[in-house]
């Protein structure tokens, strides 16, 4: 067979890329056009994006001929059915990609490699995704793709020159693109499956590099950008003296006695659903709530996922590599739950889902909670809610989630409370129940507005704008029925989002962290408005300054990254939807990426050039990532004598090595005989990198009596070769009686050669 015979064989697979193509974009046109509305330049994006798909297609398959080549010499049935199957392949694959897209409104990047397995499962197999028409789809295209080959094929046209001059045109014009007209690309116009398959690339190999050392000067440089704060080390750089005023007094009649304290976490919750959204009251409930509170109309979350919001309000929390919670190792630190557990609060914290979900609980457990109540706790007379064909429980919604934590608050007793709420109706897979109901009322929204393309939006966005009717009323019934209660004037609530809502688009990049702020009480003086910049990470310094009031200890030392909601907030760092801090306010000014912005009173930015201010505010992020990173990961938020007195505990002992610990026997001792008599409760907190055989090695501690008896025993396995290990346990004394001593040691029966790398380690006391 002749070589021209070949390439004219692969003239036939390149064309039938084009159809492919062809009809991969005007199914995502279409999708678009039915579920959101004509976008706008969406059918001149797409169309843009189909001859760029088409230019880099030719790229890669002129790239492929030789290997098409190599398996047309052996068979050339085998080298059509090769190529015909990778095609489909990444037919499937485009598809699948696309459902995030549809999803999202943007394409899928190194976002997809920040989860766990686990969660990456939860997060699919609970979306809001319409299998069987994916699946006719795919079919369908996978069909006419097949059936376009055979067509294309049976051309016996002699004269292909106008096929090769196209694809060997497309080179050069491949390069232009490349290089030119990048800049001006949108979310429509690029392939989202290019942009995966990139982001996945430079995942798998550009390794990220994290700060883990940071010099004097740096520290130096942090401290100068907040002459506010009284640092007092390096080692430990965002250690200060705890200096905050308590500015929140001022607008609350006194309380009899310790406030209850309830933190509302809403999920999705832009700040512009808390106002008339596209002509809408769509939060009646909550707008009401609004107008009686204190609300920071300028506040912002840390992160564009759901990832953030917790360390940053509890306990104005670094970032670490993608989000504080979901680092391996928690360095110690103290939030709002730890110190007010400490004071004789019961702290509580309610979901409608797996508390497993970004590691809430064991952030929370670190944090000394004394109840986490998620969806394997409620009781049966709550409906599930079940998803997909597999039938998997995702959880409960919002009315279940507050009728069900106000029967367990009944059985707590008469104590102070720190009850914290994670919402989730308005998170995919946006289930409601009564969603009948809830359409009607949308429908009569939407009949009184006056602005058609209001009601359009609405008509696009409409599974998404009925769950929050829906959790608007969850809400109100959830306030209703607390007004009924004896504590409810002894009752603080604060309510804030997680993140604006990611499946309808923000009105800027900045407004992609705009979510409302608001601190309710009966017991207010007077309702009020505040329009200084803040974030999430101001709240806790301001609330314990304000709890110092009635009884509460305020810690000597605070490591707080943020500083006080009454003031105004600069140096704001922010962590984007992949995990990376690019994203910086500062002034009044916002950078994004490569552009710079001024940044309005409502928000809207303005794009400006200014190349020296632009340096200035990255050198700015560089310095306030750093500590982050360096603070997170390499535990020295604060020390363990700090974090000790704050929480009124006894160091017994604090544990670390530098060193690799090898060996080989079948026990090695970390703790011996320590005298824990006289405590009510022991905290042992530890980490540690372990290398060896997968399953090899366990941490025992033990409580033995002076006899050397045991008391009780606890086994911990370190799992797989190369992980890294963290717990933190409370355990309970009261009632042994007679000396008891506490040992640790590392438990290794088939005496396997085991290393411990970066032990790190503290041993706690506490008398109640």
């Amino acid at each position: 067979m002749k070589e021209k015979s070949f390439f004219g064989n692969y003239l036939d697979l390149i064309v039938t890329s084009w159809v492919m193509i062809l009809m991969m974009r005007i199914a995502e046109c279409g999708a678009m056009l039915v579920n959101f509305g004509n976008e706008k330049g969406l059918l001149l994006s797409e169309l843009t994006g189909l001859g760029i798909d088409i230019v880099y297609v030719n790229l890669a398959l002129t790239a492929l001929f030789p290997f098409y080549l190599a398996l047309s010499k052996c068979s050339r049935k085998m080298a059509d059915a090769v190529c015909l199957t990778v095609f489909v392949l990444f037919e499937i694959a485009h598809l699948l990609i696309l459902q995030y897209f549809f999803n999202q409104h943007k394409p899928l990047g190194s976002l997809f490699f920040g989860y766990s397995l686990d969660e990456i499962l939860f997060t699919v197999t609970t979306a809001d995704v319409p299998v069987t028409k994916v699946v006719l789809l795919i079919a369908g295209l996978i069909a006419l793709s097949v059936m376009s080959f055979f067509v294309i094929k049976k051309n016996k046209a002699k004269n292909k020159t106008q096929i090769k001059t196209v694809t060997l045109a497309s080179l050069p014009v491949a390069v232009i693109l490349i290089v030119f007209a990048s800049r001006y690309y949108n979310d429509f116009t690029v392939n989202k499956s290019l942009v995966f398959y990139k982001a996945a690339v430079e995942y798998k190999t550009e390794e990220k590099v994290y700060c883990r050392e940071i010099s004097d000067a740096e520290v130096e440089e942090y401290h100068q950008m907040f002459p506010e704060k009284k640092f007092v080390s390096n080692e430990f750089p965002l250690l200060h003296g705890y200096e905050t005023a308590d500015s929140l007094g001022y607008y609350f009649n006194e309380f009899e006695r310790k406030p209850n304290i309830v933190i509302l976490f809403v999920e999705g919750l832009n700040d512009d659903f808390a106002h008339d959204f596209h002509g809408a009251n769509l939060m009646p409930n909550l707008r009401e709530i609004m107008e009686k509170s204190l609300y920071w109309n300028r506040c912002f979350t840390l992160g564009e996922r759901s990832f953030a919001v917790v360390p940053s309000v509890l306990g104005s929390l670094p970032y670490g590599e993608i989000g504080f919670t979901l680092l391996d190792q928690l360095p110690l630190h103290l939030t709002l739950t730890s110190v007010l557990e400490e004071n004789g609060y019961q702290t509580d914290f309610f979901y409608g889902q797996g508390s497993w979900f970004h590691k809430k609980n064991v952030f929370f457990k670190k944090n000394n909670i004394n109840l986490i109540f998620d969806n394997a706790k409620y009781s049966d007379k709550y409906e599930k809610i079940v998803v997909g064909k597999e039938n998997y429980f995702w959880g409960y919604n919002d009315k279940c989630l507050f009728e069900q934590s106000l029967e367990v608050i009944d059985t707590l007793g008469d104590t102070p409370r720190l009850d914290m709420y994670f919402t989730g109706s308005t998170h995919s897979p946006f289930i409601i129940s009564e969603t009948e109901k809830y359409d009607r009322r949308l429908d009569e929204i939407c009949e009184n507005l006056e602005n058609n393309a209001d009601r359009k939006f609405f008509k696009h966005y409409r599974n998404y704008a009925r769950t929050l009717l829906f959790l608007d009323d969850a809400f109100g019934d959830f306030i209703g029925s607390y007004s009924e209660r004896d504590d409810f004037r002894n009752t603080i609530f604060v309510i804030t989002g997680d993140h604006p809502m990611c499946e309808i688009a923000p009105g800027n990049s900045l407004k992609r962290y705009h979510v409302p702020f608001i601190v309710y009480s009966p017991n207010l003086k007077a309702p009020a408005t505040f329009s200084n910049t803040v974030s999430h990470l101001d709240f806790y310094e301001t609330m314990i300054a304000f709890m110092e009031r009635y009884g509460v200890g305020r810690p000597e030392m605070s490591a707080s990254f943020g500083g006080n909601m009454f003031a105004e907030s600069n140096d704001i760092a922010f962590m984007d939807e992949p995990r990376n801090v690019i994203d910086f306010y500062s002034d009044g000014h916002y950078i994004s990426g490569k552009d710079l912005y001024e940044v309005g009173k409502d928000l809207n930015i303005r794009k400006i050039n200014d190349r020296d201010l632009y340096e200035t505010l990255r050198h700015r992020l560089e310095i306030v990532r750093n500590i982050s990173e360096y603070s997170s990961l390499e535990n020295k938020i604060m020390p363990a004598d700090v974090y000790c007195k704050a929480l009124n505990d006894t160091l017994l002992r604090e544990f670390k090595s530098d060193a690799d610990i090898v060996f080989s026997g079948q026990y090695q001792n970390v703790l011996t005989k320590i005298d824990v008599t006289e405590f009510d409760t022991l905290v042992f907190d530890f980490s540690l990198d372990y290398h060896g055989v997968d399953g090899a090695c366990q941490l025992v501690y033990r409580i033995t009596d002076e006899n050397g008896a045991n008391i009780s025993t606890e086994y911990l396995g370190f799992g797989k070769d190369g992980r890294k290990f963290a717990f933190h346990r409370q355990i309970p004394l009261a009632g042994k009686g007679g000396k008891t001593f506490f040992n640790a040691f590392f438990y290794n029966p088939e005496q396997q050669k085991c290393t411990i790398s970066k032990l790190d380690g503290i041993l706690l006391g506490n008398i109640k």
